[in-house]
């Protein structure tokens, strides 16, 4: 890119918000899937939406890729630029704009860490429910350009259900609001519930107003152990057919129970499933529901059924989810690639045992963390990302896993997304005439294609 842009740029944002050495470009050419990688021209930083706009106005004039990113948390390489682009680092906008309690609605910009407005609205006894794995270092623009679930997704849905309105810039440089400040809107399209989930190829999220709800009164946790991975798959939709709807329902194999024991020398059960549920309302809601769940779990055949006296205990029974991916690399001494897909609760046994059997014909380690309430399942690969032949051999198990789910009746994502890792996959998921639409709303937000361009398949 030409000192022009540079000089352009550093007039919008001034010159120490306008990155461009080696150094400084190379965190920024990588997101959390590891596994893609290209070099930016420069990473620009923002502070208002008036300067992002400006910015997108000249990429637009000068036909250059411009991709926004927050944490760089994504794990399907949908926030690494495309070679020679702009990344748009929009963590400096990071204000919590109001809390409204009688509203029930939150405004914020879009850099505000997740787990930030988590705690403040906590202070209240309120809450935002989406729960994204990466609280902590994940932002509102990612989360809602990805359209996030995390583990609370089985009882309050993805951020899709979460959002009143949004304040966007389009790859064109004009700025819109979407959607209304009350919890019902019935007004034309839906641009909204668009633009949560387009992965950030149709504008730059960087203001939203989300709808919040009071804390529950109580939550509580049930922990169990299978001997079955199917035998845990089938009890989920057990608990589903007595009428309870839990909050979370986690499930982990083996190979993540025994990560956690060899990595913190802890002494779990080895057997081949760990199921985590949350229960949350009333109090004498959760005694009720408590009781069934039980006696379901240990029906289906769990054991060592465990119920949470204390947050304390709370704590120690969310151990393995909550440490089980990290402990994985210091046993199999290679990297995590964490993929994602999702199938109808009732095909779970299958899914499970269809898994382990394609990780065995591609000779790839895989380690399997579910959310299983909602028939999400995250296979974990250990690989070696310098063997040239190992990384080909997981990236066409990815797309057997992902082939074998659409046979079950299910999706190729149920929550990561698309971005690099799965573009080549949306054809074997939807029709010529559903991507043909999809390209055609692309073309009218975006008709230069800067804005991400080379994601999600459009």
């Amino acid at each position: 890119m030409t000192k022009g842009i540079r000089d352009a740029l550093s007039k919008i944002v001034g010159s120490t918000n306008v990155l461009s050495s080696p150094e400084d470009l190379y965190p920024y050419s990588l997101d959390a899937s590891i596994q893609y990688r290209a070099m930016p021209a420069f990473v620009v930083r923002p502070h208002t939406t008036e300067e992002v706009a400006e910015v997108v106005a000249l990429a637009n004039r000068e036909k250059t890729a411009i991709l926004p990113r927050g944490g760089g948390t994504n794990l399907v390489g949908g926030a690494v630029p495309v070679p020679g682009g702009i990344v748009l680092d929009l963590t400096g906008m990071n204000k919590i704009l109001e809390i409204n309690p009688p509203d029930l609605r939150c405004n914020i910009e879009a850099g505000v860490v997740h787990s930030d407005i988590e705690n403040e609205l906590g202070k209240l006894r309120l809450f935002w429910p989406p729960d994204p794995g990466s609280s902590e270092s994940c932002t509102m623009g990612g989360v809602l350009s990805m359209n996030a679930g995390g583990m609370r997704a089985l009882k309050y849905g993805t951020a899709r259900d979460w959002v009143l309105g949004l304040k966007v810039v389009l790859p064109t440089g004009e700025i819109i609001r979407t959607g209304a400040m009350t919890l019902k809107s019935n007004v034309g399209y839906d641009l909204t519930r668009l633009i949560v989930g387009s992965e950030g190829t149709l504008g730059v999220i960087t203001e939203a107003s989300l709808k919040i709800r009071p804390l529950p009164e109580i939550a509580t946790r049930l922990s169990a152990f299978f001997g079955e991975m199917e035998r845990a798959g089938a009890a989920v939709g057990k608990i589903f057919e007595s009428g309870v709807t839990p909050v979370i329902v986690e499930l982990m194999d083996r190979n993540v129970i025994r990560g956690v024991n060899e990595w913190l020398h802890r002494g779990f059960p080895e057997t081949e499933a760990y199921m985590l549920i949350d229960l949350d309302g009333t109090k004498e809601e959760v005694e009720n529901t408590v009781k069934k769940v039980e006696g379901i779990l240990r029906e289906a055949g769990a054991k060592d059924v465990k119920l949470a006296a204390s947050k304390e205990d709370m704590e120690e029974l969310y151990v393995i989810r909550r440490e089980g991916a990290a402990a994985l690399p210091r046993v199999t001494e290679k990297m995590n690639i964490t993929h994602d897909f999702c199938v109808p609760l009732s095909k779970l046994p299958e899914a499970f045992q269809k898994v382990q059997e394609l990780a065995e014909r591609w000779n790839i380690p895989v380690a399997i963390l579910s959310h299983a309430g909602d028939g999400n399942i995250h296979p974990i690969f250990s690989v070696d990302l310098k063997d040239p032949d190992e990384m080909k051999r997981a990236k066409e198990l990815n797309a057997e896993i992902c082939r074998m789910a659409l046979k079950l009746g299910g999706t190729i994502s149920g929550e990561h997304g698309i971005g690099l890792d799965k573009a080549d996959l949306m054809g074997e998921e939807c029709s010529e005439d559903v991507l043909r639409i999809m390209r055609s709303i692309k073309r009218v937000f975006d008709p230069n294609n800067i804005m991400n361009p080379g994601k999600m398949g459009v």
